[in-house]
């Protein structure tokens, strides 16, 4: 039986692997030319399926296979969010927060004021949305009520907020330059970091919550997974990665975990690993900056555009 199993196992592993190296891969730049307006931060489809983008040059949508510029030009975009009412949200460098309801008309979000260098958006369970500021912290938004936390309040390593992760319990996990906070209204606050757990490193620049529950937590140095009671550490040294600085972290319709780096991007299903670099692949930067997954295609944000992956 364990035979078997084995030769079970290495048939699916190469079905897998034969499967996604005949992925259709395309590529979307906002400009032909290098631009950073091909920089890009945020990738977002709102209900209509329309594709958002923020760059370091602008927000742009895709209508009928052309960009439009979709607020102010010349801004960069740090973060970009579209909730369940298709509200799109925006963090601007030296510019605030600012939302549209209709895509056109945007306004900028005072209740939050001093805070202004808004970094990331994003939504629990229960609909509520947090934003994590560079400086301030976080605030929630829910029934037009805004509340703002700091880092006395809930735990957080520290009021700069790089990355936040909610999952299907309501718990809302916030990465920090001084490791990672898991909050939940009901239980309270609880920060990890080096000292205290077997995080790689306190620089936490990626989150993600995946179907399991499980928290994956990419940081300078390397990949950590965290199931609530244990830890696996991913690096360059004992797995697929490419590099130990981890940018960007999502996962797939089929349960896989896409983990973006400075040197590529890697595909981690089971215990195997594939990575995609400029030098093996059509991806069109090794700076995987955002990774956003719409329907069967894997949207990877990089330096220097957009390569899509369509998966069998």
């Amino acid at each position: 039986m364990k035979t078997n199993r084995k030769i079970f196992l290495l048939l699916f592993l190469f079905v897998t692997v034969c499967s996604f190296s005949q992925n259709k891969w395309t590529t979307l730049r906002i400009s032909d030319t290098y631009s950073p307006k091909n920089d890009i931060r945020a990738i977002q489809f709102d209900k209509g399926g329309i594709l958002w983008v923020g760059t370091w040059c602008g927000l742009y949508k895709m209508i009928d296979t052309k960009w439009q510029l979709a607020g102010p030009p010349n801004t960069y975009i740090q973060t970009l969010y579209i909730d369940h009412k298709d509200t799109k949200w925006t963090g601007v460098l030296g510019g605030g927060l600012c939302k549209s309801d209709d895509g056109v008309s945007w306004t900028a979000i005072k209740e939050i004021q001093p805070a202004g260098e808004v970094n990331i958006i994003s939504t629990d369970s229960k609909g509520t949305l947090w934003f994590g500021d560079w400086s301030c912290g976080v605030f929630s938004f829910k029934n037009s009520k805004w509340t703002s936390y700091k880092s006395e309040q809930i735990s957080l390593g520290d009021n700069t907020v790089t990355s936040i992760a909610c999952d299907s319990k309501n718990n809302k996990w916030f990465g920090t330059y001084h490791g990672v906070t898991a909050y939940n209204e009901l239980t309270g606050s609880k920060l990890y970091n080096r000292e205290n757990s077997k995080l790689p490193a306190n620089d936490v620049y990626s989150l993600c919550a995946d179907s399991k529950n499980n928290i994956w937590i990419g940081t300078t140095n390397g990949l950590a997974l965290f199931n609530g009671k244990s830890w696996t550490i991913y690096k360059k040294e004992n797995a697929g990665l490419p590099s130990n600085l981890i940018l960007s972290v999502a996962e797939d319709q089929k349960g896989f975990i896409w983990v973006g780096t400075d040197k590529g991007v890697s595909l981690f299903y089971g215990k195997k690993w594939i990575t995609y670099t400029v030098e093996n692949s059509p991806l069109v930067d090794n700076r995987v900056q955002t990774i956003k997954v719409h329907q069967n295609k894997i949207y990877i944000g990089t330096g220097k555009g957009i390569s899509i992956v369509e998966c069998n």
